[in-house]
């Protein structure tokens, strides 16, 4: 056993839905590979899959099944099986990390991580290349060791010198399944679960701003795969689309109530929360001239987020007409 490994206990939580056999096992398995570790366990929250976990992790052998365990709930989202899982943590765990069930580490992502936090950090995430992107997160949100400083010896791992809160406001550069964190540094947080879009990035936030120091890597630490992802099939024209603007708006609207902004990001999360309004009524005008499903619970939610949005949809049918702008097409 290391030196960090006696320091540490890590609990890994992974929310399971899915409908595609073979990820989760591969997933849980990434997490018991993990070099330099032996402490480590994990948690799958079956969130009601229609493709059991049980089933799932069956092939699993007597000392893999030693440190898996497996809640089961009726499905209730991601941040609500995240949740889940925090509260059924080992009373002995001090580190937590999470992985979705599609997704698997590079073999030394939590020693990477443990380093870090050895060094001090409180929080870490490292660099990830989105499903289907040619260009890494990080890139995409300009973050590079010119960001941070480098964090003892330990190469190509980095502290965060700027403001993390600025950056997870405009574009996020923290995926999900490379974060690990000081249990002690936030015991109390949970994931949102009154909104299904930015409730990971909501966490995050509450996260940096009670870490100390937060680190990050350069290296892409983890393998993101193709799972179930209610985003990707919210395209311009589905009531999925309408429905994950209001989740947005929410999202950005929550921001503005539970944390202290600087005016110049209070400017810019309001301009936001405009932009995606209208791109809610474009929306819902779009569904209903075509007669397309809508979620009207999501409608009565907006019109009691935001009373208005009446006579903007109003004004918007007296300028355009009821047939419309067909540009999205």
């Amino acid at each position: 056993m290391t030196p960090l490994d006696s320091d540490f206990r890590v609990t890994v939580i992974i929310p399971f839905f899915q409908y595609r056999e073979g990820s989760l096992v591969s997933a849980v398995r990434s997490c018991l590979g993990q070099r330099k570790v032996e402490a480590l366990s994990v948690i799958v929250v079956d969130d009601g899959s229609p493709l059991p976990a049980r089933q799932e992790l069956a092939e699993l052998s007597d000392r893999e099944n030693s440190r898996v365990s497996i809640i089961e709930q009726p499905n209730g989202g991601p941040g609500s099986a995240r949740n889940r899982g925090l509260s059924a943590l080992p009373d002995d765990t001090n580190v937590v990390a999470f992985l979705d069930s599609d997704d698997q580490w590079d073999p030394d992502h939590i020693s990477n991580a443990l380093g870090a936090l050895a060094a001090g950090a409180d929080f870490y995430f490292s660099d990830y290349l989105p499903l289907g992107s040619t260009v890494s997160t990080f890139k995409q949100c300009n973050l590079t060791p010119v960001t941070g400083q480098e964090l003892g010896s330990r190469q190509e791992i980095y502290t965060y010198t700027m403001d993390l809160f600025d950056a997870l406001l405009v574009k996020s550069p923290v995926g999900t399944s490379t974060v690990v964190y000081r249990r002690s540094v936030s015991p109390d947080i949970r994931f949102r679960t009154d909104f299904s879009y930015g409730e990971d990035v909501f966490f995050w936030m509450e996260l940096a701003g009670r870490a100390r120091v937060i680190a990050f890597s350069t290296r892409f630490e983890a393998l993101y795969g193709e799972g179930v992802n209610i985003a990707a099939g919210a395209t311009w024209g589905s009531s999925a689309h309408l429905n994950r603007t209001y989740y947005d708006f929410a999202f950005h609207r929550a921001i503005a109530q539970s944390f202290r902004l600087t005016n110049e990001q209070i400017r810019w999360n309001d301009s936001w929360m405009e932009e995606v309004a209208q791109s809610f009524v474009q929306s819902f005008l779009h569904l209903l001239r075509r007669s397309k499903p809508i979620d009207w619970w999501i409608m009565r939610c907006f019109v009691n987020a935001r009373p208005k949005i009446i006579l903007e949809i109003m004004m918007a049918l007296f300028t355009i007409g009821w047939r419309g702008s067909r540009k999205h097409n």
